[in-house]
């Protein structure tokens, strides 16, 4: 009975739907942040990685977040996609800021992360495409995009591949309100110039990438109406650039055994990375 008036207090304290997935979540997630405190970081990154590390092993899943007919804030610590792992790490680290950080925090920074302007308004307020997600988050002061700070290329990238398809969407192929304000979201991208790094350029020594440990790091797609198809943190080991991500093929969160170059390299809808880094 207290975690469940626990959770009713937190919910209207921050004045948001919530989906909770159990005790299990608020229990995981304070363990992390009060580890956080006992250990000391030389740096923004090396604190990131601490939070992307801690999630190792974790099971894969996708989907997580399309559960319900209504759009609420899901937590999931039990199982994670790319995305949501990406998401998870940053609201740890934006919550690790506050001088007693606690599950709250994370809370608040997990909307701000996941929804336009921080705002829960429906499934369309969630920030569905990469580029949207960079874009509202940069404004929001959380991270900032490298990627034509390195040699790069440019793709004519209109989204539109959730409207295109959208019968692979529960929310969007029965609902044509939705999938009109979906539309008229993609039409401000109908012009976009992604810019990405061609992934031969990251077989080239650490000194000439510059991709440092913990950026995050997008994989580009040449998938039409789309601009990327996986996330995760940058990690150099033995001077090749690996990512760690929840990965479905291994299952699991995990640094890969492949390096970077490599993991791209036999993937042939795979153009190449988009490189974020979190201020």
């Amino acid at each position: 009975m207290k975690n469940k008036i626990l959770f009713i207090l937190l919910g209207a304290l921050i004045n948001a739907p919530f989906c909770f997935s159990g005790q299990a979540d608020t229990l995981r997630i304070d363990s992390i942040l009060h580890k956080s405190k006992s250990v000391s970081f030389n740096s923004g990154a090396e604190r990131l990685l601490f939070f992307a590390s801690s999630m190792k092993g974790i099971p894969y899943q996708g989907g997580t977040l399309d559960r319900g007919s209504n759009e609420k804030l899901v937590v999931r610590t039990d199982s994670l996609d790319c995305t949501t792992y990406v998401e998870n790490v940053l609201a740890l680290y934006l919550a690790s800021a506050k001088q007693n950080p606690e599950y709250r925090d994370y809370i608040e920074s997990l909307t701000r992360i996941r929804y336009r302007e921080g705002k829960i308004q429906g499934y369309t307020s969630r920030l569905h495409y990469f580029s949207d997600w960079v874009e509202d988050n940069q404004n929001k002061g959380i991270l900032k995009e490298l990627t034509t700070h390195f040699d790069h290329e440019t793709r004519v990238c209109p989204l539109n591949f959730m409207t295109e398809h959208s019968h692979l969407y529960n929310q969007l192929k029965d609902n044509d309100s939705l999938l009109s304000v979906m539309r008229h979201i993609e039409q401000r991208w109908s012009k976009y110039e992604m810019p990405y790094v061609p992934k031969e350029l990251l077989d080239l020594p650490a000194s000439e990438i510059k991709i440092k440990d913990g950026d995050i790091l997008a994989l580009t797609t040449s998938i039409p109406g789309l601009d990327v198809v996986h996330l995760g943190f940058a990690v150099w080991i033995d001077g090749r650039l690996h990512l760690l991500h929840a990965s479905s093929l291994h299952g699991k969160v995990v640094i890969d055994s492949l390096s970077l170059f490599d993991y791209l390299k036999e993937r042939n809808k795979h153009t190449g990375v988009r490189v974020i880094r979190v201020k």
